[in-house]
């Protein structure tokens, strides 16, 4: 048998015979395996035996979750899983279908990526209690996945030091609320397409971005894309990078940015920034330059004016240009 140790399988269809096939050639060549990739319909490997595997990237796709199944080797290091056409479903973590906890023990890196459709429903099974502990678990990255209290004391009770999530504000307060964090790096992306309530929203996003003191990199993208965000209410105290990729006020978001006396980096989306706007903030900006408020320190170091397309400025503040009026003339100048 060939020494393969790096295997992808990918099919266009959902096919009974091929996919037959292509799990024979998983089988076959499972033992010497180090890193496999699969985006096959209807299709769930069983690896539990692949006893040098470290890395699997799959996708789930038309596939349904047969309790019992095991398919991961105690080997296993690296895993990505992306649901595509199903909801995801937890029970392929839960102490009932995986009996062998130990197959958990090594892994470093988790990437959960669920069907945004079936997460927008926002349903969950309460009643499924994982078997993860994951005690070498360091990076986690959860996209529109749904998620509990269980999950999160589960996942956090461990080393994990970086953290990505994508989906409801409500969900990313979970992560906050848990006390026993060591999170070195947090980074959450939030959606318009998601969040229909914009007031629920701030008071989410300001309590979460007020109890994150102890994280050294908090990172903020907001997605909005046409519609438009209101930053007048925004109270995000923590945060050290912010993304802002909507329609809004310049003002508004410069007022904002008073707050952050942590961020060090903001990234601006032109696209949707009208003119009108920019010109408001510069009057507010001028009429202000003569008070107090225009010389607030700030610990923006780099604004990058995305254009779309690949086409963007980058601002780099000097060290002794670090404040809020010097910040927001950078940007004026680049802007119009």
């Amino acid at each position: 048998m060939p020494n393969v140790t790096r295997l992808k399988l990918e099919s266009a269809t959902e096919d009974d015979v091929m996919v037959d096939f292509l799990a024979e050639i998983a089988f076959l060549y499972r033992r010497n395996m180090q890193k496999f990739e699969c985006l096959v319909e209807g299709y769930l490997p069983q690896l539990h035996d692949a006893e040098k595997l470290k890395h699997i990237d799959m996708s789930l796709c038309n596939w349904e979750f047969i309790p019992g199944q095991s398919i991961y080797p105690s080997s296993l290091k690296y895993l990505r899983m992306r649901a595509i056409n199903v909801k995801f479903d937890w029970s392929i973590f839960s102490s009932a279908t995986q009996p062998h906890n130990a197959c958990f023990d090594q892994l470093r890196s988790l990437n959960l990526h669920g069907d945004i459709r079936e997460y927008s429903k926002r349903m969950f099974n309460e009643e499924i209690t994982l078997a993860l502990e994951f005690p070498a678990l360091k990076f986690l990255t959860i996209r529109y996945i749904r998620l509990t209290p269980k999950h999160i004391k589960s996942i956090m009770l461990g080393p994990l030091n970086q953290l990505e999530f994508s989906g409801y504000s409500f969900d990313a307060l979970c992560f906050v609320k848990h006390k026993h964090t060591r999170l070195k790096k947090l980074t959450l992306n939030f959606e318009r397409g998601l969040e229909h309530d914009d007031a629920k929203f701030v008071t989410n996003s300001n309590f979460i971005f007020s109890n994150t003191s102890k994280i050294a990199n908090v990172n903020c993208n907001i997605v909005w894309r046409s519609v438009w965000f209101d930053f007048s209410n925004i109270r995000w105290k923590h945060v050290t990078h912010l993304g802002v990729h909507a329609s809004f006020e310049l003002y508004d978001l410069l007022r904002a940015v008073r707050g952050m006396t942590r961020l060090t980096s903001l990234v601006i989306s032109m696209v949707h920034l009208e003119e009108s706007s920019i010109e408001r903030a510069v009057k507010r900006v001028e009429e202000e330059k003569g008070t107090g408020l225009a010389r607030i320190p700030c610990k923006v170091k780099t604004v990058v004016l995305d254009y779309g397309n690949g086409y963007h400025n980058v601002i780099n503040l000097r060290a002794d240009r670090q404040d809020w009026f010097s910040m927001a003339e950078a940007i004026f100048s680049l802007s119009v």
